[in-house]
């Protein structure tokens, strides 16, 4: 009986061990785009969440019985109960939440911000396309677009004195070369020296995906050669939404020293010739000095908050979103510049001056973005968005020059020293309104925009103060005044420029059936009007009376100005008026698994300016009109139901100069002294790409191409001599070449997810270049020589990769992500084998969110997670006198430059309804 008993206990311990291993599994899906639905909720009969669909919609869980009845619920779907059977693969369809009125179909856009619909986007695309959802931006380390952008296949940034990114490089083209879109419009740059958009003014969270086009269709402004960024900002959802987030943090390197700041309170926002009639004399009390006394703080917060909210109304036809962003962050960094000269015995560089440098900034970003649209009926529809986007940005800097005397014969040891502090203040803002229609007439299609754009940059009264002094002191620590080389003195400059667009937009189509496939012609065109225009005033003073032993506080002494009208007849003084003019006819063709694109595109742009300078200057007035004719084809082969794609395609496309760098002006920068050149001519190129595409469900991809770009008249910032001055110049380089492959995949399995890129870059010109020598008779003189180099701003190799954990259940979301960026060229110089190389570097950054409850999440972010520094070389095996700095390996590279940022955290919370 005792043995029965054991055995039947046996028995039913594995029964019951059995009975509890039924599995349950499947995929939940959208019923009309077949794309995964992540974080669906499962719940029981009793109503307890018993399981989540993961990363790639698919759910798994176990329960005690062969078939259970379930309920499916998400926010964007219709709840859906339903019976499932253990150990199958149960497949569950979730229909919409779309409204409807009557026989008319409210088309609302819905899961656009997920990953799946990111895919969907690049696989349907007729042309290369990238695209980043405001899923993926959401929960990644990224609080500003520009960082958001380093995610794409294909493109690196290049940061900003405090390392933050700003400007993108696409497959290796300079940012001059690639141009920015807000829902499809092109926006006028606020920069006061280039057409490209500085993308660091964009809050991250205002965005509703990201897209990065890599070549153009006639449809498509012609005028991008690496590539297409298309910010599409919140759209209105198809129900009540309200979303919050709030957080803090700090930066590593003001935990390390102290942020240095001024009273930007006090600040004159209008120079004195702009408050006063034509003419002003200025004098000395027109100039407070508060922005020359700094202040140091220890360890200030960061502040982030965002909200969104949205609805529909009248039973569906109008829907609305208000979003805004407010970020006030503090960055900066340590810097280390060498200015080299070169040795004429062996034409390569020595050391001349060292500059160490601490930068402090504050950066407040706001933003606000409104979109409406009216549902008139099936036919028609009609939408307004508006949206204002601004940065502010207070900088300190903090720099010691050192006159290194080694390298000109004179010893070691060192010359004087320079103390030049610096303040400013920068306000940057965009606005655009646009206003747009979508209407059907048959079996023809017209949608139209009406834009206006307005961006602006101020910079108010920039003050720069110079102590030129040696390094000898008195017994009370005072530097001890040398006539011969010693002179102080501080400038005052304010620059502001505007540049206004008018734009109509107008695209027709129309679909027929031809040969037993369709065909959709295409015509229209656009109009933009813009104006821009700058000023430029400039004072300058010096110490009066010479003689004056420094204190350490400007407050402490007297001053005399120099010019006390300012700089009127600067040209930097300027307005530029541009029209543009483009029209465009194409055909798409699609017959079973090829679909075939091809048209023209002709674009004619007439622009003229008129500066201040005086008659006599080359370059005061100019005009330039030209013409461009941009033909374009594009294929596509689709394999295997369309999982499988070939792409090919072939598109011409040119980029124009800055309005900045035609005036004929010269200006003291950060590291060089600057100029413009008149005779600067437009960018033409032809671009050829190949790539095959593999997409094995809505998420997973694999995508690997190649690219191929001839380049007529590339411009580029080169080192020019003048005399005895070297100056930074844009000119164009004759002919260059741009190959490469790229490599792009997402793959997810469960909670776990993997995305990343590598891009092979190779980029071919050949310059003129100087070579310094003493000829025979021992006089120094120079020599030139042809030099084939890679283009400005290129990296060879560039990687990332970002792993992903995504637990549904219990709401927790991990991504840790790297970029690898290639050494590149940051300067070019004029003289053979001197070219200023960036390093390679890689960079990490990591992010966390978990849920709190249903309407609660917490979250973590960390930017450059090992404190990766930015550093420059020059590259040749050289005769670098090492007595300069014996801790340095000058045997294949010179080191030039070297930033270190330190790490940011931020910490927060988010509410959603």
């Amino acid at each position: 009986m005792k043995r029965f008993i054991n055995v039947l206990f046996i028995f039913l311990v594995y029964f019951g061990k059995a009975k509890a291993q039924n599995v349950f599994a499947g995929l939940i899906k959208d019923a009309i785009t077949k794309m995964p639905v992540i974080s669906a909720a499962i719940l029981n009969g009793d109503g307890q969440k018993i399981a989540y669909s993961k990363l790639d919609g698919t759910f798994k869980f176990k329960a005690d019985v062969t078939d259970l009845t379930i309920k499916v619920n998400h926010p964007n779907f219709e709840a859906i109960t339903l019976n499932i059977k253990s150990n199958i693969s149960n497949v569950i369809e979730l229909n919409s939440n779309l409204e409807k009125i009557g026989a008319v179909d409210i088309n609302i856009k819905k899961g656009e911000s997920t990953e799946a619909s990111g895919r969907f986007t690049e696989k349907v695309s007729m042309n290369l396309r990238n695209v980043i959802s405001s899923q993926e931006i959401e929960i990644s380390p990224d609080i500003t677009v520009a960082n958001v952008i380093q995610r794409v296949s294909g493109v690196s940034i290049e940061r900003n004195d405090n390392g933050d990114g700003q400007h993108a490089i696409v497959r290796g083209m300079d940012k001059r070369y690639n141009y920015t879109l807000v829902n499809g419009i092109k926006i006028p740059s606020p920069d006061n020296k280039n057409r490209y958009v500085p993308l660091d003014i964009f809050p991250s969270d205002l965005l509703d995906r990201l897209e990065v086009s890599k070549a153009l269709t006639p449809k498509m402004e012609g005028d991008a050669i690496g590539g297409v960024i298309d910010m599409k900002l919140k759209d209105a959802p198809n129900r009540f939404t309200l979303n919050v987030n709030a957080g803090t943090g700090y930066s590593q390197l003001f935990i390390d020293r102290p942020y240095r700041a001024f009273d930007a309170s006090q600040v004159s926002l209008k120079s004195p010739a702009s408050l006063n009639p034509a003419g002003y004399q200025a004098t000395e009390a027109d100039f407070p000095m508060s922005n020359l006394t700094f202040t140091d703080v220890q360890a200030p917060l960061n502040q982030l908050f965002g909200m969104s909210v949205g609805n529909r109304f009248l039973g569906g036809k109008l829907g609305g979103i208000v979003a805004l962003s407010y970020q006030n962050t503090y960055r900066g960094s340590n810097s280390m510049f060498m200015s080299t000269f070169i040795q004429p015995e062996t034409n390569t560089p020595y050391y001349e001056i060292l500059q160490l440098r601490k930068f402090s900034a504050q950066q407040q970003r706001s933003g606000i973005h409104t979109k409406w649209d009216y549902k008139i009926n099936r036919q028609h529809e009609l939408s307004f968005y508006s949206a204002y986007i601004s940065l502010v940005d207070r900088q300190t800097r903090d720099r010691t020059d050192t006159i290194l005397k080694i390298g000109r014969g004179q010893g070691p040891g060192t010359g004087r020293v320079e103390l030049r502090n610096r303040s400013r203040q920068q306000f940057q803002n965009i606005y655009n309104a646009t206003l747009q229609g979508k209407h059907l007439f048959g079996d023809l299609k017209t949608d139209w925009s009406l834009v206006y754009s307005l961006a602006q940059q101020d910079n108010p009264d920039m003050a720069q103060f110079a102590l030129l002094t040696s390094v000898s002191k008195d017994t009370l620590g005072n530097f001890i005044d040398d006539p011969d080389v010693i002179d102080r003195d501080f400038t005052r400059r304010w620059i502001n420029n505007s540049d206004q667009d008018l734009a109509v937009y107008l695209n027709n189509s129309y679909l027929m059936d031809l040969a037993g496939g369709d065909m959709e012609w295409s015509a229209g065109g656009l109009y933009r009007h813009k104006e821009r225009t700058h000023h430029f005033t400039s004072y300058l003073f010096n110490n009066f009376p010479v003689g004056q032993l420094w204190t350490g506080d400007v407050n402490n002494h007297t001053w005399k100005l120099r010019n006390s009208i300012g700089t009127p007849r600067d040209p930097l003084n300027y307005d530029c008026n541009e029209d543009i003019l483009a029209l465009y006819a194409m055909g798409k063709y699609t017959l079973r698994q090829w679909e075939i694109l091809g048209g023209v595109r002709i674009e004619n742009t007439a622009f003229s300016w008129v500066t201040q300078a005086p008659t006599n200057v080359a370059g005061r007035t100019g005009a330039k009109s030209y013409s461009d004719v941009l033909p374009s084809v594009h294929a596509k082969y689709k394999i295997n139901n369309g999982k499988t794609q070939l792409r090919s395609s072939y598109f011409a496309s040119i980029s124009r100069p800055s309005f900045y760098e035609v005036i004929p002006y010269e200006i003291n920068e950060e590291d060089f002294r600057e100029r413009g050149n008149p005779f600067i001519e437009r960018t033409q190129a032809h671009n050829i790409d190949l790539r095959f595409e593999h997409f094995s469900n809505a998420l997973n991809k694999i995508m690997a191409g190649v690219f191929y770009k001839i380049i007529n008249n590339p411009i580029e910032n080169a080192l020019v001599i003048d005399g005895q001055t070297i100056f930074a110049q844009p000119n164009n380089f004759g002919t260059a070449t741009n190959y490469g492959f790229e490599f792009d995949m997402a793959y997810y399995l469960g909670n776990f997810g993997v995305r990343g890129f590598y891009t092979f870059t190779q980029s071919e010109i050949t310059t003129t270049k100087l070579v310094k020598f003493r000829n025979s008779a021992g006089n120094l003189t120079e020599r030139s020589e042809e030099q084939t180099r890679p283009l400005q701003g290129q990296s060879k190799h560039i990687f990332n990769a970002s792993l992903l954990y995504k637990n549904a259940k219990k709401g927790t979301d991990v991504q840790l992500s790297g970029v690898y960026t290639g050494q590149r060229i940051i300067s070019v110089s004029p003289y053979k084998d001197n070219d200023v190389w960036q390093r390679a570097f890689f960079i990490v950054d990591f992010s966390v969110e978990q849920r709190i409850n249903a309407r609660f999440t917490a979250y973590i972010k960390v930017n450059n997670l090992l404190n990766t520094p930015l550093r420059a070389d020059i590259l040749l095996p050289n005769t670098f006198n090492p007595e300069q700095a014996p801790y340095l390996d000058a045997s294949n590279s010179v080191l030039v430059r070297e930033d270190l940022y330190g790490q940011t955290y931020f910490g927060g919370i988010k509410f959603k309804f």
